[in-house]
């Protein structure tokens, strides 16, 4: 007589299941974002798919994409892709490309997946995010106070300066992430809110990370501001965030000279070198201002690796600022890209959130992810760009309205 088949139905539906794959998934990336966060250019492909999967093979709703939002990425993405013929370096948009369009229609398919799962499966996100954020506090503490016990391969000749470096990419996601943590447990009572933010900045205090300190504050003031204004505080933030992308190559002519601030304010040398990598960057916009060099072309800019000061070097790799890559590689269409993404952003956390603590919490979000973008890393990363997809479908699954089962 034949076995019967039900145990293999059962695991299958049991791993194909939505609930399973984003308690998975909600507990495992902040865990991943802390001790390996380019391995989030791998977690977005893989959620994308079995989440995609799980939509095709379930009851849930059509898969649709959103026009709108989408539309505007996809964008943005032909532009990428249309810059190949006015490049100044083929060769380095060719080499990105790839990576860039894996990550941006992962993202879209990952965004698109998680608004139509059930309440149900939102709520296990939610307590499991919460859990594995919880601990990477915890792991945040044991690491600053041991020096790096879990991360033995730090330890070099020049131990200190690596081990704050090593926390630089997870500190900053995690200073966005927080947001939907202070959701969740705003939700239930503001004291454990309050103290989860208390925590948080205790852990950061340990770590020199400028950007993520700077994310928690802008985060902050964006909470306040659309909490007490929920119906158009989430439009005058989009507006604020979405000029300031299309002005970022002017702010510049209104600012001294980055000597002239690095004297007078006694500033940081990691600070002043930003001031003179975004001077450099805004005199190649002047050269190109219209379509500007081309994709990825931020790597080999005419005078990038000449030094403006004693070991500043002018464009190292990309301007560190999301604003003025798009308009320095992309021209103005890259600029007006941006700037709608960030509109519509905010936009669509106005419209879906459920209710005042939520909508602040997901503009919060996306004010912090603004800051992260315009003062750290590469707009073109493959692991950042992951991650703020995986940013905005963890907000979504918090801060959303409630979708019956």
């Amino acid at each position: 007589m034949n076995s019967p088949k039900f145990p293999e139905k059962s695991a299958l539906s049991l791993v194909l299941n939505p609930a399973t794959i984003v308690g998975l998934i909600a507990f495992l990336t902040p865990i991943c974002i802390f001790y390996i966060p380019l391995f989030l250019a791998v977690v977005l492909p893989v959620t994308a798919i079995l989440l995609l999967t799980c939509r095709l093979t379930s009851t849930l709703p059509k898969f649709e994409f959103d026009p709108i939002p989408s539309g505007i990425i996809l964008g943005m993405l032909l532009l990428v892709l249309l810059s190949i013929f006015w490049s100044y370096e083929s060769a380095l948009t060719l080499d990105r490309l790839p990576r860039t369009l894996i990550a941006v229609i992962s993202g879209l398919v990952f965004i698109t997946a998680v608004k139509g799962l059930d309440d149900r499966t939102a709520r296990i996100f939610s307590r499991c995010f919460l859990a594995s954020m919880m601990l990477v506090l915890v792991l945040i503490m044991i690491e600053s106070v041991s020096g790096g016990l879990l991360l033995p391969y730090s330890r070099t000749d020049n131990t200190g300066v690596f081990f704050l470096n090593q926390f630089n990419r997870p500190l900053s996601i995690m200073s966005v992430l927080i947001w939907p943590v202070v959701v969740i447990l705003a939700r239930r009572n503001w004291r454990l809110a309050t103290a989860a933010i208390g925590l948080y900045l205790a852990c950061l205090s340990f770590f020199i990370n400028i950007s993520a300190f700077a994310a928690i504050a802008v985060g902050a003031i964006v909470f306040a501001f659309v909490y007490m204004l929920p119906k158009t505080g989430p439009l005058i933030v989009g507006v604020i965030l979405a000029t300031t992308i299309v002005a970022a190559p002017t702010i510049d002519h209104y600012l001294p000279a980055p000597k002239t601030l690095f004297e007078k304010l006694s500033l940081p040398r990691s600070t002043y070198h930003r001031l003179l990598i975004w001077n450099f960057t805004s005199q190649r916009i002047a050269e190109r201002p219209v379509l500007g060099w081309g994709f990825n072309t931020s790597r080999q800019m005419p005078g990038g690796q000449k030094n403006l000061d004693v070991s500043e070097v002018a464009l190292p790799l990309h301007p560190h600022n999301a604003a003025l890559q798009w308009r320095l590689e992309l021209g103005v269409l890259g600029a007006l890209f941006g700037a709608a993404i960030v509109l519509v952003s905010t936009e669509m956390a106005r419209r879906y959130a459920a209710g005042r603590v939520a909508r602040a919490g997901a503009v919060a979000s996306i004010g912090a992810t603004f800051v992260i973008a315009m003062i750290s890393f590469g707009a073109w990363q493959t692991w950042w760009i992951s991650g703020m997809f995986l940013i905005a479908g963890f907000t979504i699954l918090v801060c959303r309205r409630r979708i019956p089962e």
